[in-house]
Protein backbone atom coordinates (compact mmCIF):
# COMPACT_ATOMS: atom_id res chain seq x y z
CA UNK A 1 0.00 0.00 0.00
CA UNK A 2 1.35 3.40 -0.98
CA UNK A 3 0.62 6.73 0.69
CA UNK A 4 -2.38 7.36 -1.54
CA UNK A 5 -3.87 3.99 -0.62
CA UNK A 6 -3.33 4.70 3.06
CA UNK A 7 -5.06 8.08 2.81
CA UNK A 8 -7.92 6.55 0.86
CA UNK A 9 -8.20 3.79 3.47
CA UNK A 10 -8.37 6.31 6.30
CA UNK A 11 -11.03 8.26 4.42
CA UNK A 12 -13.09 5.12 3.89
CA UNK A 13 -12.76 4.31 7.61
CA UNK A 14 -13.29 7.89 8.76
CA UNK A 15 -16.25 6.87 10.92
CA UNK A 16 -14.05 4.37 12.78
CA UNK A 17 -11.36 7.04 13.29
CA UNK A 18 -13.93 9.49 14.64
CA UNK A 19 -15.43 6.82 16.90
CA UNK A 20 -12.09 5.83 18.44
CA UNK A 21 -11.10 9.50 18.81
CA UNK A 22 -14.36 10.14 20.65
CA UNK A 23 -13.79 7.08 22.84
CA UNK A 24 -10.25 8.23 23.62
CA UNK A 25 -11.48 11.71 24.51
CA UNK A 26 -14.19 10.25 26.73
CA UNK A 27 -11.69 7.94 28.41
CA UNK A 28 -9.34 10.86 29.09
CA UNK A 29 -12.18 12.90 30.53
CA UNK A 30 -13.34 9.98 32.66
CA UNK A 31 -9.86 9.31 34.02
CA UNK A 32 -9.45 12.97 34.86
CA UNK A 33 -12.77 13.18 36.66
CA UNK A 34 -12.20 9.95 38.60
CA UNK A 35 -8.76 10.95 39.86
CA UNK A 36 -8.58 12.33 43.38
CA UNK A 37 -7.00 15.75 43.84
CA UNK A 38 -3.33 15.61 44.72
CA UNK A 39 -0.92 18.38 45.74
CA UNK A 40 2.81 18.47 45.21
CA UNK A 41 5.63 20.50 46.75
CA UNK A 42 9.45 20.33 46.73
CA UNK A 43 12.35 21.07 49.06
CA UNK A 44 16.01 21.42 48.04
CA UNK A 45 19.14 20.45 49.97
CA UNK A 46 22.73 21.54 49.31
CA UNK A 47 25.48 19.11 50.30
CA UNK A 48 29.07 20.30 50.79
CA UNK A 49 32.38 19.30 52.42
CA UNK A 50 33.68 21.30 55.38
CA UNK A 51 37.10 22.69 54.37
CA UNK A 52 39.52 25.18 55.83
CA UNK A 53 39.84 28.60 54.32
CA UNK A 54 43.44 27.86 53.25
CA UNK A 55 42.52 24.79 51.20
CA UNK A 56 43.85 24.68 47.68
CA UNK A 57 41.84 24.64 44.48
CA UNK A 58 42.78 21.00 43.98
CA UNK A 59 41.43 20.11 47.40
CA UNK A 60 38.18 21.95 46.65
CA UNK A 61 37.77 20.01 43.37
CA UNK A 62 38.44 16.69 45.08
CA UNK A 63 35.92 17.63 47.77
CA UNK A 64 33.26 18.38 45.15
CA UNK A 65 33.75 14.97 43.50
CA UNK A 66 33.52 13.31 46.92
CA UNK A 67 30.33 15.20 47.72
CA UNK A 68 28.67 14.22 44.38
CA UNK A 69 29.32 10.57 45.17
CA UNK A 70 27.87 10.93 48.67
CA UNK A 71 24.79 12.80 47.39
CA UNK A 72 23.57 9.72 45.50
CA UNK A 73 23.74 7.71 48.68
CA UNK A 74 21.84 10.33 50.63
CA UNK A 75 19.12 10.41 47.97
CA UNK A 76 18.58 6.68 48.41
CA UNK A 77 17.99 7.21 52.15
CA UNK A 78 14.90 9.37 51.60
CA UNK A 79 12.51 6.45 51.00
CA UNK A 80 13.93 4.13 53.68
CA UNK A 81 12.02 3.38 56.91
CA UNK A 82 14.81 5.21 58.81
CA UNK A 83 13.37 8.43 57.38
CA UNK A 84 9.69 7.62 56.77
CA UNK A 85 8.80 5.99 60.11
CA UNK A 86 9.69 8.98 62.31
CA UNK A 87 7.88 11.34 59.89
CA UNK A 88 4.67 9.26 60.02
CA UNK A 89 4.83 9.17 63.82
CA UNK A 90 5.55 12.87 64.13
CA UNK A 91 2.74 14.00 61.80
CA UNK A 92 0.27 11.24 62.70
CA UNK A 93 -0.18 10.21 59.07
CA UNK A 94 -2.55 7.31 58.27
CA UNK A 95 0.13 5.72 56.11
CA UNK A 96 2.57 2.86 56.24
CA UNK A 97 6.29 3.52 55.65
CA UNK A 98 6.18 1.96 52.19
CA UNK A 99 3.07 4.00 51.30
CA UNK A 100 4.79 7.22 52.28
CA UNK A 101 7.86 6.16 50.30
CA UNK A 102 5.68 5.86 47.19
CA UNK A 103 4.59 9.48 47.67
CA UNK A 104 8.18 10.75 47.74
CA UNK A 105 10.32 11.52 44.70
CA UNK A 106 14.04 12.29 44.87
CA UNK A 107 15.97 14.01 42.11
CA UNK A 108 19.71 14.67 41.96
CA UNK A 109 20.54 17.00 39.04
CA UNK A 110 23.57 15.84 37.05
CA UNK A 111 26.96 17.29 38.08
CA UNK A 112 25.46 19.07 41.11
CA UNK A 113 25.44 18.55 44.86
CA UNK A 114 21.73 19.35 45.13
CA UNK A 115 19.00 17.00 46.31
CA UNK A 116 15.37 17.79 45.40
CA UNK A 117 12.76 16.02 47.52
CA UNK A 118 9.15 16.15 46.25
CA UNK A 119 6.18 15.00 48.26
CA UNK A 120 2.65 14.22 47.00
CA UNK A 121 -0.47 14.15 49.13
CA UNK A 122 -4.17 14.92 48.98
CA UNK A 123 -4.02 17.96 51.29
CA UNK A 124 -2.04 21.12 50.54
CA UNK A 125 -1.00 21.96 54.13
CA UNK A 126 -0.13 18.36 54.99
CA UNK A 127 2.03 17.83 51.90
CA UNK A 128 4.18 20.83 52.85
CA UNK A 129 4.60 19.44 56.37
CA UNK A 130 5.57 16.03 54.95
CA UNK A 131 8.22 17.49 52.65
CA UNK A 132 9.77 19.64 55.39
CA UNK A 133 9.64 16.79 57.91
CA UNK A 134 11.33 14.38 55.53
CA UNK A 135 14.03 16.94 54.78
CA UNK A 136 14.67 17.58 58.47
CA UNK A 137 14.82 13.88 59.20
CA UNK A 138 17.26 13.27 56.31
CA UNK A 139 19.59 15.97 57.60
CA UNK A 140 19.59 14.25 61.00
CA UNK A 141 20.19 10.79 59.55
CA UNK A 142 23.14 12.07 57.48
CA UNK A 143 24.65 13.65 60.56
CA UNK A 144 24.25 10.39 62.51
CA UNK A 145 25.83 8.33 59.76
CA UNK A 146 28.76 10.67 59.16
CA UNK A 147 29.62 10.91 62.93
CA UNK A 148 28.83 7.48 64.35
CA UNK A 149 30.86 7.98 67.57
CA UNK A 150 29.66 11.62 67.98
CA UNK A 151 33.19 12.65 69.01
CA UNK A 152 34.17 14.36 65.80
CA UNK A 153 32.65 17.02 63.62
CA UNK A 154 31.11 15.71 60.38
CA UNK A 155 33.01 16.56 57.19
CA UNK A 156 29.66 16.73 55.32
CA UNK A 157 27.34 19.65 55.66
CA UNK A 158 23.73 19.39 54.50
CA UNK A 159 21.80 22.64 54.31
CA UNK A 160 18.22 23.30 53.33
CA UNK A 161 18.24 25.95 50.59
CA UNK A 162 14.51 25.83 49.82
CA UNK A 163 11.70 24.94 52.19
CA UNK A 164 8.51 23.34 50.94
CA UNK A 165 5.72 25.84 50.33
CA UNK A 166 2.01 25.15 50.64
CA UNK A 167 0.80 24.61 47.02
CA UNK A 168 -2.00 26.88 45.84
CA UNK A 169 -3.58 24.46 43.36
CA UNK A 170 -3.56 20.68 42.90
CA UNK A 171 -0.98 19.14 40.61
CA UNK A 172 -3.44 16.50 39.42
CA UNK A 173 -5.75 15.71 37.84
CA UNK A 174 -4.84 17.80 34.77
CA UNK A 175 -8.17 17.58 33.01
CA UNK A 176 -7.17 19.37 29.82
CA UNK A 177 -4.01 17.28 29.45
CA UNK A 178 -5.94 14.07 30.05
CA UNK A 179 -8.50 15.00 27.37
CA UNK A 180 -5.81 15.97 24.85
CA UNK A 181 -3.87 12.76 25.48
CA UNK A 182 -7.04 10.71 25.18
CA UNK A 183 -7.91 12.42 21.91
CA UNK A 184 -4.39 11.91 20.53
CA UNK A 185 -4.32 8.24 21.49
CA UNK A 186 -7.81 7.77 20.05
CA UNK A 187 -6.80 9.36 16.75
CA UNK A 188 -3.64 7.26 16.53
CA UNK A 189 -5.61 4.13 17.36
CA UNK A 190 -8.32 5.04 14.87
CA UNK A 191 -5.87 5.68 12.05
CA UNK A 192 -4.02 2.47 12.86
CA UNK A 193 -7.27 0.50 12.98
CA UNK A 194 -8.36 2.05 9.68
CA UNK A 195 -5.07 1.14 8.00
CA UNK A 196 -5.21 -2.40 9.40
CA UNK A 197 -8.81 -2.81 8.31
CA UNK A 198 -7.93 -1.54 4.85
CA UNK A 199 -5.00 -3.93 4.61
CA UNK A 200 -7.20 -6.87 5.60
CA UNK A 201 -10.14 -5.79 3.43
CA UNK A 202 -9.71 -7.38 0.00
CA UNK A 203 -12.91 -5.93 -1.48
CA UNK A 204 -12.66 -3.64 -4.49
CA UNK A 205 -13.82 -0.17 -3.47
CA UNK A 206 -13.26 1.98 -6.53
CA UNK A 207 -12.66 1.88 -10.27
CA UNK A 208 -9.07 2.93 -9.54
CA UNK A 209 -8.63 -0.26 -7.49
CA UNK A 210 -10.03 -2.25 -10.39
CA UNK A 211 -7.59 -0.72 -12.85
CA UNK A 212 -4.65 -1.44 -10.56
CA UNK A 213 -5.67 -5.08 -10.17
CA UNK A 214 -6.22 -5.94 -13.83
CA UNK A 215 -4.86 -5.07 -17.24
CA UNK A 216 -8.37 -5.25 -18.68
CA UNK A 217 -9.99 -1.89 -19.50
CA UNK A 218 -12.82 -0.57 -17.34
CA UNK A 219 -15.55 -0.02 -19.92
CA UNK A 220 -17.99 1.77 -17.61
CA UNK A 221 -18.55 2.75 -14.00
CA UNK A 222 -22.23 2.44 -13.08
CA UNK A 223 -22.98 4.61 -10.02
CA UNK A 224 -24.87 3.24 -7.06
CA UNK A 225 -28.60 3.90 -6.99
CA UNK A 226 -30.56 2.99 -3.82
CA UNK A 227 -33.65 2.29 -5.92
CA UNK A 228 -31.91 0.09 -8.47
CA UNK A 229 -32.80 -3.16 -6.69
CA UNK A 230 -36.51 -2.38 -6.77
CA UNK A 231 -36.32 -0.89 -10.28
CA UNK A 232 -33.25 -2.37 -12.03
CA UNK A 233 -34.14 -0.82 -15.38
CA UNK A 234 -32.93 2.72 -15.91
CA UNK A 235 -35.84 5.04 -15.31
CA UNK A 236 -34.15 8.37 -15.98
CA UNK A 237 -32.53 8.55 -19.41
CA UNK A 238 -30.69 11.68 -18.33
CA UNK A 239 -29.29 10.32 -15.06
CA UNK A 240 -25.77 9.08 -14.25
CA UNK A 241 -26.74 5.39 -14.58
CA UNK A 242 -28.16 5.88 -18.07
CA UNK A 243 -25.03 7.79 -19.07
CA UNK A 244 -22.86 4.95 -17.77
CA UNK A 245 -24.67 2.40 -19.95
CA UNK A 246 -24.32 4.72 -22.93
CA UNK A 247 -20.58 4.84 -22.27
CA UNK A 248 -20.55 1.04 -22.20
CA UNK A 249 -22.43 1.00 -25.51
CA UNK A 250 -19.88 3.40 -27.01
CA UNK A 251 -16.97 1.30 -25.76
CA UNK A 252 -18.33 -1.79 -27.51
CA UNK A 253 -18.03 -0.06 -30.90
CA UNK A 254 -14.23 -0.10 -30.64
CA UNK A 255 -14.02 -3.85 -29.99
CA UNK A 256 -12.81 -5.53 -33.16
CA UNK A 257 -12.40 -2.74 -35.69
CA UNK A 258 -11.80 -5.09 -38.63
CA UNK A 259 -14.43 -7.59 -37.50
CA UNK A 260 -16.86 -5.79 -35.19
CA UNK A 261 -18.04 -7.89 -32.27
CA UNK A 262 -21.74 -8.69 -32.21
CA UNK A 263 -22.21 -11.40 -29.58
CA UNK A 264 -21.41 -10.33 -26.03
CA UNK A 265 -21.59 -12.47 -22.91
CA UNK A 266 -22.30 -10.62 -19.66
CA UNK A 267 -21.12 -12.42 -16.54
CA UNK A 268 -19.64 -11.76 -13.10
CA UNK A 269 -17.47 -13.55 -10.56
CA UNK A 270 -20.39 -14.30 -8.19
CA UNK A 271 -24.12 -13.77 -8.05
CA UNK A 272 -25.43 -10.42 -6.90
CA UNK A 273 -22.89 -8.36 -8.82
CA UNK A 274 -25.50 -6.93 -11.22
CA UNK A 275 -24.83 -8.87 -14.42
CA UNK A 276 -28.52 -9.22 -15.38
CA UNK A 277 -29.19 -5.54 -14.74
CA UNK A 278 -26.17 -4.67 -16.86
CA UNK A 279 -27.27 -6.97 -19.68
CA UNK A 280 -30.81 -5.52 -19.81
CA UNK A 281 -29.74 -1.90 -19.64
CA UNK A 282 -26.96 -2.40 -22.18
CA UNK A 283 -29.49 -3.95 -24.56
CA UNK A 284 -31.76 -0.98 -23.99
CA UNK A 285 -28.95 1.48 -24.70
CA UNK A 286 -28.08 -0.32 -27.94
CA UNK A 287 -31.72 -0.45 -29.04
CA UNK A 288 -32.16 3.26 -28.28
CA UNK A 289 -29.47 3.92 -30.89
CA UNK A 290 -31.52 2.10 -33.50
CA UNK A 291 -29.74 -1.26 -33.40
CA UNK A 292 -31.60 -4.57 -33.66
CA UNK A 293 -30.81 -6.26 -30.36
CA UNK A 294 -31.50 -9.77 -29.10
CA UNK A 295 -31.28 -10.38 -25.35
CA UNK A 296 -30.69 -14.06 -24.65
CA UNK A 297 -30.96 -15.49 -21.14
CA UNK A 298 -28.43 -18.30 -20.78
CA UNK A 299 -28.60 -18.37 -16.99
CA UNK A 300 -30.43 -21.68 -16.74
CA UNK A 301 -30.10 -21.92 -12.96
CA UNK A 302 -31.39 -18.63 -11.53
CA UNK A 303 -33.09 -16.78 -14.41
CA UNK A 304 -34.20 -13.20 -13.81
CA UNK A 305 -35.19 -11.62 -17.13
CA UNK A 306 -38.83 -12.74 -17.11
CA UNK A 307 -39.33 -11.13 -13.71
CA UNK A 308 -37.38 -7.98 -14.57
CA UNK A 309 -39.10 -7.37 -17.90
CA UNK A 310 -42.52 -8.77 -17.10
CA UNK A 311 -42.26 -11.51 -19.72
CA UNK A 312 -43.44 -15.09 -19.98
CA UNK A 313 -40.88 -17.57 -18.68
CA UNK A 314 -42.59 -20.90 -19.34
CA UNK A 315 -41.01 -21.24 -22.79
CA UNK A 316 -37.63 -20.04 -23.95
CA UNK A 317 -34.06 -21.05 -24.76
CA UNK A 318 -34.26 -24.55 -23.30
CA UNK A 319 -37.39 -25.20 -25.34
CA UNK A 320 -35.41 -24.46 -28.51
CA UNK A 321 -32.31 -26.43 -27.49
CA UNK A 322 -34.38 -29.52 -26.67
CA UNK A 323 -36.28 -29.29 -29.97
CA UNK A 324 -39.66 -28.51 -28.45
CA UNK A 325 -39.99 -25.08 -30.07
CA UNK A 326 -38.57 -22.84 -32.74
CA UNK A 327 -36.84 -19.51 -32.14
CA UNK A 328 -39.73 -17.48 -33.52
CA UNK A 329 -42.16 -19.26 -31.21
CA UNK A 330 -40.33 -18.32 -27.97
CA UNK A 331 -39.20 -14.83 -28.99
CA UNK A 332 -40.75 -11.97 -27.02
CA UNK A 333 -40.45 -8.27 -27.66
CA UNK A 334 -40.67 -5.21 -25.50
CA UNK A 335 -43.09 -2.55 -26.70
CA UNK A 336 -42.29 1.08 -27.37
CA UNK A 337 -40.22 2.91 -29.97
CA UNK A 338 -37.06 0.88 -29.21
CA UNK A 339 -37.88 -2.80 -29.16
CA UNK A 340 -35.66 -5.56 -27.82
CA UNK A 341 -36.19 -9.18 -28.79
CA UNK A 342 -35.90 -11.26 -25.64
CA UNK A 343 -35.40 -15.00 -25.29
CA UNK A 344 -35.97 -16.05 -21.69
CA UNK A 345 -34.43 -19.20 -20.24
CA UNK A 346 -37.55 -21.33 -20.37
CA UNK A 347 -37.93 -24.47 -18.22
CA UNK A 348 -34.87 -25.10 -16.04
CA UNK A 349 -32.94 -28.20 -17.20
CA UNK A 350 -31.08 -30.68 -14.97
CA UNK A 351 -27.87 -30.29 -17.02
CA UNK A 352 -27.37 -26.56 -17.84
CA UNK A 353 -23.65 -26.68 -18.68
CA UNK A 354 -24.00 -29.70 -20.97
CA UNK A 355 -26.95 -28.08 -22.75
CA UNK A 356 -25.10 -24.79 -23.30
CA UNK A 357 -22.01 -26.56 -24.63
CA UNK A 358 -23.84 -28.35 -27.44
CA UNK A 359 -23.38 -27.70 -31.14
CA UNK A 360 -27.07 -26.78 -31.25
CA UNK A 361 -26.33 -23.83 -28.96
CA UNK A 362 -23.49 -22.60 -31.18
CA UNK A 363 -25.69 -22.91 -34.26
CA UNK A 364 -28.39 -20.91 -32.50
CA UNK A 365 -25.95 -18.08 -31.79
CA UNK A 366 -24.84 -18.02 -35.43
CA UNK A 367 -28.47 -17.81 -36.59
CA UNK A 368 -29.13 -14.93 -34.25
CA UNK A 369 -25.97 -13.13 -35.39
CA UNK A 370 -27.27 -13.20 -38.95
CA UNK A 371 -30.50 -11.44 -38.03
CA UNK A 372 -29.49 -9.01 -35.27
CA UNK A 373 -26.93 -6.26 -34.90
CA UNK A 374 -26.11 -7.27 -31.33
CA UNK A 375 -26.76 -10.36 -29.21
CA UNK A 376 -26.43 -9.89 -25.46
CA UNK A 377 -26.15 -13.04 -23.36
CA UNK A 378 -27.08 -12.88 -19.69
CA UNK A 379 -24.87 -15.68 -18.35
CA UNK A 380 -24.44 -17.24 -14.88
CA UNK A 381 -21.55 -16.15 -12.65
CA UNK A 382 -18.17 -17.67 -13.48
CA UNK A 383 -16.94 -19.03 -10.17
CA UNK A 384 -19.84 -21.12 -8.78
CA UNK A 385 -20.61 -23.00 -12.03
CA UNK A 386 -18.98 -23.72 -15.39
CA UNK A 387 -21.90 -22.58 -17.58
CA UNK A 388 -20.41 -19.21 -18.52
CA UNK A 389 -16.96 -20.69 -19.15
CA UNK A 390 -18.52 -23.16 -21.60
CA UNK A 391 -20.06 -20.29 -23.57
CA UNK A 392 -17.03 -17.95 -23.55
CA UNK A 393 -15.37 -19.50 -26.66
CA UNK A 394 -18.65 -19.28 -28.60
CA UNK A 395 -19.08 -15.50 -28.27
CA UNK A 396 -17.18 -12.59 -29.73
CA UNK A 397 -16.29 -11.07 -26.37
CA UNK A 398 -17.18 -11.32 -22.69
CA UNK A 399 -17.84 -8.48 -20.24
CA UNK A 400 -17.09 -9.10 -16.58
CA UNK A 401 -19.29 -7.18 -14.12
CA UNK A 402 -17.84 -6.41 -10.69
CA UNK A 403 -19.61 -4.78 -7.76
CA UNK A 404 -18.13 -2.13 -5.47
CA UNK A 405 -17.49 -3.28 -1.89
CA UNK A 406 -18.55 -6.83 -2.76
CA UNK A 407 -16.23 -8.29 -5.37
CA UNK A 408 -12.90 -9.28 -3.83
CA UNK A 409 -9.49 -9.14 -5.44
CA UNK A 410 -8.96 -12.89 -5.47
CA UNK A 411 -12.44 -13.40 -6.99
CA UNK A 412 -11.61 -10.99 -9.81
CA UNK A 413 -8.29 -12.70 -10.50
CA UNK A 414 -9.89 -16.15 -10.41
CA UNK A 415 -12.69 -15.09 -12.78
CA UNK A 416 -10.20 -13.66 -15.28
CA UNK A 417 -8.16 -16.85 -15.00
CA UNK A 418 -11.25 -18.92 -15.78
CA UNK A 419 -11.86 -16.85 -18.92
CA UNK A 420 -8.24 -17.12 -19.95
CA UNK A 421 -8.28 -20.88 -19.41
CA UNK A 422 -11.46 -21.13 -21.53
CA UNK A 423 -9.63 -19.18 -24.26
CA UNK A 424 -12.26 -16.51 -24.24
CA UNK A 425 -11.88 -12.91 -25.29
CA UNK A 426 -12.50 -10.39 -22.51
CA UNK A 427 -13.79 -7.07 -23.80
CA UNK A 428 -13.34 -5.40 -20.42
CA UNK A 429 -14.79 -4.79 -16.99
CA UNK A 430 -17.84 -2.99 -15.67
CA UNK A 431 -17.61 -1.49 -12.20
CA UNK A 432 -21.10 -1.62 -10.74
CA UNK A 433 -22.53 0.35 -7.79
CA UNK A 434 -19.57 2.71 -7.54
CA UNK A 435 -19.63 6.11 -5.86
CA UNK A 436 -22.21 8.35 -7.49
CA UNK A 437 -20.74 11.39 -9.27
CA UNK A 438 -21.28 14.76 -7.69
CA UNK A 439 -23.82 17.10 -9.25
CA UNK A 440 -21.25 19.76 -10.10
CA UNK A 441 -19.26 17.26 -12.20
CA UNK A 442 -21.91 17.01 -14.90
CA UNK A 443 -23.87 20.13 -14.11
CA UNK A 444 -27.13 20.67 -15.98
CA UNK A 445 -26.30 18.08 -18.64
CA UNK A 446 -27.30 15.23 -16.34
CA UNK A 447 -28.97 16.34 -13.16
CA UNK A 448 -31.09 19.33 -14.10
CA UNK A 449 -32.53 18.30 -17.47
CA UNK A 450 -36.23 18.93 -17.83
CA UNK A 451 -37.51 17.77 -21.20
CA UNK A 452 -41.04 16.44 -20.68
CA UNK A 453 -41.78 16.33 -24.39
CA UNK A 454 -38.85 14.00 -25.07
CA UNK A 455 -39.72 11.82 -22.09
CA UNK A 456 -43.29 11.51 -23.37
CA UNK A 457 -41.91 10.34 -26.70
CA UNK A 458 -39.78 7.69 -24.95
CA UNK A 459 -42.71 6.48 -22.89
CA UNK A 460 -43.32 6.22 -19.17
CA UNK A 461 -45.73 3.37 -18.53
CA UNK A 462 -45.90 1.18 -15.49
CA UNK A 463 -45.97 -2.59 -15.55
CA UNK A 464 -49.08 -4.41 -14.28
CA UNK A 465 -49.63 -4.05 -10.54
CA UNK A 466 -47.77 -7.17 -9.48
CA UNK A 467 -44.60 -5.62 -8.09
CA UNK A 468 -43.02 -4.88 -11.47
CA UNK A 469 -41.09 -1.63 -11.50
CA UNK A 470 -41.77 1.40 -13.64
CA UNK A 471 -39.21 1.90 -16.34
CA UNK A 472 -38.37 4.08 -19.32
CA UNK A 473 -36.40 3.30 -22.43
CA UNK A 474 -37.35 -0.41 -22.34
CA UNK A 475 -41.18 -0.36 -22.15
CA UNK A 476 -43.20 -3.33 -20.93
CA UNK A 477 -44.43 -6.12 -23.13
CA UNK A 478 -47.80 -5.84 -24.81
CA UNK A 479 -50.08 -7.92 -22.63
CA UNK A 480 -49.30 -11.34 -21.27
CA UNK A 481 -48.53 -12.98 -24.61
CA UNK A 482 -45.23 -12.48 -26.36
CA UNK A 483 -45.00 -10.21 -29.38
CA UNK A 484 -43.04 -12.04 -32.09
CA UNK A 485 -40.05 -10.25 -33.54
CA UNK A 486 -40.33 -8.55 -36.89
CA UNK A 487 -37.42 -10.59 -38.20
CA UNK A 488 -35.51 -13.77 -37.39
Amino acid sequence: MNARDLIAGVRRNLLLVILLAALGTGAGLGIGLLQAEEYKTTTTLFVSVAQGSQSSIDQRYQGTLFTQERVRSYAALVTTPTVTKPVIKALGLPLKPEELAQRLEVDVPVDTVLVNITARYGDAATVAKIANAVTTRLVGVVAELETPDRTQTSAIRVKVVRDAAVPERPSSPQLVLDIVLGLALGLVGGVGAGILREALDTRIHSAADLMRLSDQPVLAMVPKDPGAQAAPLVGDRFGPRAEAYRKLRTALRFIGVDQPAKVFLITSPLMGDGKSTTAVNLAGALAAEGAQVALLEVDLRRPALARMLGLVGEAGLTSVLTGRAELAEVAQSTSGPHRITVFTSGPLPPNPSELLGTQRMRDLLRRLAQNFDYIILDAPPLLPVTDAAVLVPAVDAAILVTRAKKTRRDELREALTVMETARGRVAGLVFNCGAAPTADRYGPYVHDVAQPAMRDAIGDRALPADGRAMRRGIPPVSGDRAVPPTHG
